[in-house]
């Protein structure tokens, strides 16, 4: 452990500000918990000086109008303030001689609970206009022995950090206070995951880390490379069963995670965690350098996106982290979803992509006019790795592509032309392949799923689902159960609790515990069979009702296997579900 003086700190920083950044940032707490103060401190250059802030955030293809977040904004030049300061929705401007000190100091607010903040670098931080290239310094003020969560390069640790430009720096999430911290090791670097939010303590901590842990193992391995000096997981713990959405960035990603951690929450941190290569360093020319005023214009969401789905999903089997059936049951899934939608006969992948910033009225969002590049995305990545398997006898596939990708971007090179794909098609495949993508990717219309389960021997079929529940609708309510809200039994009123279905309590103080506690319960009854359900009256007296469960049954689309596969058929199932492959 080093002590420091605040006499020798206050010397590091001044040395450190000199040595490391042209433009530095320092943040502390603003005039209310909730609020954060941002100090920026650079040489002007001479005449018009603008400051900006991002109107969107890498990643979120939509428009935030951060600028609406700032407010006390401020800027002195050689110690005075600038009167009259032009200042017009994300942009700032002031006149200054060329060397001259610039401050500006200004408060956004900040998710701030529990003694725990955490804010994202686009919608907190300015930009110098025409300087985002230069070297930033992140200085923190909390006070004394505030910990620090956050994936730039450390140069005091929980102090100050560096990144070699903007784009770096916005791409770097903060949390900091009394957030829970667990860390790991994969190939000598460091992973953190700081958990916070008030049900941070439900969530089983050595699930969660098992979890990140044989991510990060499954993807470094596929793409034999570690591009981070740490890693952050941002995680909000919300009370819920199972579920997740997150953000991705540069070395970290933001998650809101259930606290029960199930397959689903472990899929979008599957998901997150690929975009460190795809996005984040595999990316189309428009993704960087940004320009943070215009939503950028690219067709290569549905790969950027969707094909990371793909292979997030896809690897947990081919690793051995998901079964067979999960891997079949999310191509089943991905179809019911994109096949709802009329819109995909008159909207294409690319455009979906491309347009993403025309959407909503202009405000932008994933769902291109009715066409989501996510789960879109996911089939086109299946059909086209079955075609180059197919095609190639399994001398290529979509990993092939992939990884060339990557090494096309990889350490800070440009990102790649929107023609790439296609042309790496066809030189993985033929020049067939290049007609393969065109139909596919270029064209609206139904995706050939069909055909490519076909050439591995599995096939799309209906089949019966049959579920069983109790003769009465409910809604989980903290501390009490299952509250009856309609039921078919005339000793059960509405109002009535459900507190134990067999011999399974349907109690819980979280709403984790009471899904899981319901979960148990349905998943045991049988056709045919009473079951005894304790009911809770309004007068407070628990008794016993016996129920006969119902049954519903629909027809679910599954993927399944042909009856009598052939050996073609078989092998290339077997290259399609291997580990390793071309």
């Amino acid at each position: 452990m080093v002590i420091r003086s605040s006499a020798v700190v206050a010397g590091i920083f001044f040395g450190v500000s000199c040595a490391y950044a042209d433009i530095s940032y320092t943040v502390s707490t603003g005039s209310a918990p909730d609020k954060l103060q941002i100090r920026m401190s650079f040489a002007a250059t001479g005449g018009t000086n603008a400051i900006e802030i991002p109107n969107w955030a890498p990643g979120s293809y939509r428009y935030a109008n951060n600028y609406r977040r700032v407010t006390n904004l401020k800027v002195t030049v050689g110690g005075s303030e600038v009167g009259g300061l032009k200042n017009e929705k994300h942009r700032a401007e002031f006149q200054a001689t060329a060397g001259a000190d610039v401050v500006v100091t200004y408060e956004v607010p900040v998710q701030f609970a529990d003694k725990t903040g955490h804010y994202a670098g686009p919608s907190t931080y300015y930009y110098v206009a025409d300087r985002k290239t230069e070297r930033c310094l992140l200085n923190f003020a909390f006070g004394a022995n505030v910990p620090i969560a956050v994936g730039l390069d450390p140069i005091v640790e929980h102090e100050s950090y560096t990144a070699p430009d903007y784009d770096v720096l916005a791409d770097n999430p903060v949390t900091f206070g009394d957030f829970t911290l667990d860390t790991y090791t994969v190939g000598k670097k460091t992973h953190y995951i700081a958990y916070r939010g008030a049900t941070k303590f439900d969530v089983d901590r050595n699930a969660v880390k098992k979890g990140c842990m044989d991510v990060t193992k499954m993807q470094t391995d596929f793409f034999g490379d570690i591009p981070y000096n740490r890693y952050v997981w941002h995680f909000a713990v919300t009370d819920g069963l199972d579920g997740a959405g997150g953000l991705e960035h540069l070395s970290s990603t933001q998650i809101s995670l259930a606290s029960g951690f199930g397959p689903r929450a472990f899929s979008v941190c599957s998901h997150e965690f690929f975009h460190l290569w795809n996005v984040k360093r595999i990316r189309s020319l428009p993704l960087g350098p940004f320009d943070y005023v215009t939503l950028p214009q690219t067709g290569a969401l549905w790969w950027l996106e969707g094909v990371t789905d793909y292979y997030a999903h896809t690897l947990l089997a081919r690793y051995g982290l998901w079964t067979k059936e999960d891997l079949y049951a999310d191509v089943a899934s991905n179809v019911r979803s994109v096949r709802a939608r009329k819109e995909r006969f008159e909207v294409s992948p690319y455009e979906a992509s491309f347009r993403v910033r025309d959407a909503a009225g202009g405000q932008g969002n994933s769902q291109g006019y009715g066409v989501s590049y996510y789960d879109t995305g996911w089939l086109c990545g299946l059909v086209l790795d079955i075609e180059l398997l197919d095609r190639t006898h399994g001398k290529f596939s979509l990993d092939s592509i992939e990884r060339y990708l990557y090494e096309l971007c990889a350490n800070d090179k440009p990102g790649f032309n929107e023609s790439e794909i296609y042309m790496q098609c066809q030189q993985f495949g033929g020049p067939g392949m290049g007609e393969f993508y065109n139909q596919v990717i270029m064209k609206p219309g139904e995706l050939p799923v069909e055909a490519a389960l076909a050439k591995i021997g599995m096939e799309m079929k209906m089949v019966d689902r049959t579920v069983y529940s109790l003769p009465l609708v409910t809604r989980p309510t903290v501390a009490e159960g299952h509250k009856v809200t309609t039921s078919d039994n005339p000793l059960v009123k509405a109002g009535d609790v459900i507190v134990g279905v067999g011999r399974i309590a349907i109690t819980g103080k979280t709403n984790k515990q009471l899904g899981m506690a319901w979960r148990d319960a349905m998943g045991g009854l049988r056709a045919g069979k009473l079951v005894e359900v304790k009911v809770k009256g309004s007068d407070g007296v628990v008794r016993t009702v016996s129920m006969l469960p119902k049954s519903t049954t629909t027809q679910v689309q599954k993927v399944v296997s042909v009856p009598v596969p052939t050996a073609a058929q078989l092998k290339l199932r077997r290259l399609f579900e291997s580990k390793r492959r071309g």
